[in-house]
């Protein structure tokens, strides 16, 4: 903190203008100080029967429920507002320096019947050297400046920059979906929204007010069961087993995952981590609908409604992040390498990616504080390495599956068992090793922050 103002002090005059508006605009208008702690009062309270607290084992029986914060939604807008004005100049470069060469030197390719593509450095040093980087490091400099302290909030800010950053990759190596490079505007509205919007010939495919409708309904009811469902685990501080297993690196023992308590905590933060996605999914494609244009859906109930680990992560769970992954890391990896190697690779670049959103969340408090100055879980330091170990855990499933999974005994019990159940089973081959990545997020303050835009029940007391 003290450096801090020593760089402060040493800045001209309009840097520190510069700075006293982004924390104005971070205090006044995404609300940075009113988020970083739940303040609601309940709309209604009401008595639950001493005889049902007694046998629930409950302190109170007084409970009261709490309208989602609408400054919370508010400032989850404005910073996707704010992403789209930044990728449109990330579009512009990437265009000009990036897709229209390669564009030209296909056309050029096909004009003269040449089979070899000529190597340009200047993509990839625009690519590499500074859109990459610039993805990088916007969203340190967002939460930093705005002084953004609700980890939901700044979950959204990493939203945009990852998915600019495997964009780019996308467009240095030639794997963009179809038309989005057809023209200068289309590549914009492809980069502008951390969802992936429909294209055809004509540009990107509209929506109807019945699409926009179709989403919000499901966005509210995503909502009201999301906030149902925190009401329970909220009572339990999200972790209704303690278990004592460590959240650093070193603290991995393969043991603790089979341990009953370990994976029914596990099994309810998956689901948590599904209700999350699906409904800021909801939430971010109504916007989008509003805005005139489709989108692909975000999540298809991969826990429930899976019949493999492939399609678990290749059809069902987070479809925007599975596409910028198979078309900025797997296949141009796959070009050169074998499929077993770009998907291995695949699945170290989400473990990697998601190192740097916990370095996002938890900045910076990790590196500022020191000793007991830190007390979780306000202050959080993240266990650096235990997401990739879990990504990785996945890829060797995966690998397993490409291996033996048309085994006799696996493709019978896919015929013959009830769906729901082969379902609940793909899930469980990564459960025991899901508090590795999903520890971070439980044991810190991230869902007491997420519950803000959710109606809760909470305890009243008195």
């Amino acid at each position: 903190m003290m450096y801090d103002r020593m760089i402060v002090s040493k800045m001209t005059l309009p840097e520190k203008k510069l700075i006293s508006i982004c924390k104005w605009i971070g205090g006044n208008v995404l609300f940075s100080e009113l988020l970083e702690s739940d303040q609601r009062s309940p709309l209604i309270t009401f008595q639950i029967p001493e005889l049902i607290t007694k046998f629930l084992g409950m302190g109170s029986g007084k409970l009261g429920v709490v309208a989602p914060s609408i400054q919370f939604w508010l400032a989850i807008a404005v910073i996707l507002a704010i992403w789209i004005l930044v990728s449109l100049v990330i579009s512009l470069v990437s265009y000009h320096f990036i897709i229209l060469p390669r564009k030209l030197r296909n056309k050029k390719k096909s004009d003269d019947n040449k089979s070899e593509e000529n190597f340009e450095i200047t993509p990839y040093l625009i690519g590499f050297g500074l859109l990459m980087p610039f993805c990088v490091m916007f969203p340190f400099y967002e939460v930093k400046y705005f002084n953004i302290q609700n980890k939901v909030i700044r979950f959204i800010c990493t939203l945009g920059p990852i998915t600019a950053f495997f964009r780019v990759s996308e467009a240095m190596f030639g794997f963009m979906p179809a038309h989005t490079v057809d023209s200068v505007s289309n590549t914009m509205i492809y980069n502008a929204v951390p969802v992936e919007v429909k294209f055809n010939n004509m540009g990107p495919m509209k929506s109807s007010w019945g699409d926009a409708k179709g989403n919000l309904i499901k966005f509210g009811a995503f909502m009201l069961l999301l906030g149902a469902y925190s009401s329970f685990l909220s009572d339990y501080s999200y972790e209704p087993f303690p278990t004592g297993s460590g959240s650093n690196l070193e603290d991995i023992n393969l043991g603790n995952g089979f341990s009953r308590g370990q994976l029914i905590n596990n099994a309810l933060a998956a689901i948590l981590f599904q209700l999350y996605l699906t409904t800021f999914g909801y939430g971010i494609t109504t916007l989008t609908s509003l805005g005139g244009v489709q989108q692909l859906p975000m999540m298809l109930n991969p826990i429930f409604e899976s019949k493999s680990p492939s399609d678990f992560w290749g059809r069902k769970w987070n479809l925007v992040v599975h596409g910028l992954l198979k078309r900025g890391v797997y296949k141009p990896v796959r070009t050169r390498f074998s499929r077993m190697t770009a998907s291995t690779a695949t699945f170290i670049a989400s473990g990697i990616f998601h190192e740097w959103i916990l370095a996002v969340l938890f900045s910076p408090e990790y590196n500022e504080l020191e000793g007991d100055a830190c007390i979780p879980p306000s202050c959080y330091r993240p266990g650096f390495g235990r997401s990739t170990l879990f990504f990785i855990w996945n890829a060797i499933i995966i690998a397993m599956e490409y291996l033996i999974g048309g085994a006799a005994i696996f493709q019978l019990a896919k015929r013959h068992l009830p769906s729901v159940i082969v379902s609940i089973l793909v899930s469980s081959l990564g459960l025991p090793m899901g508090h590795w990545f999903m520890n971070d997020y439980v044991r810190s303050d991230y869902f007491e922050d997420g519950q803000l835009g959710f109606p809760l029940v909470v305890r009243v007391p008195g």
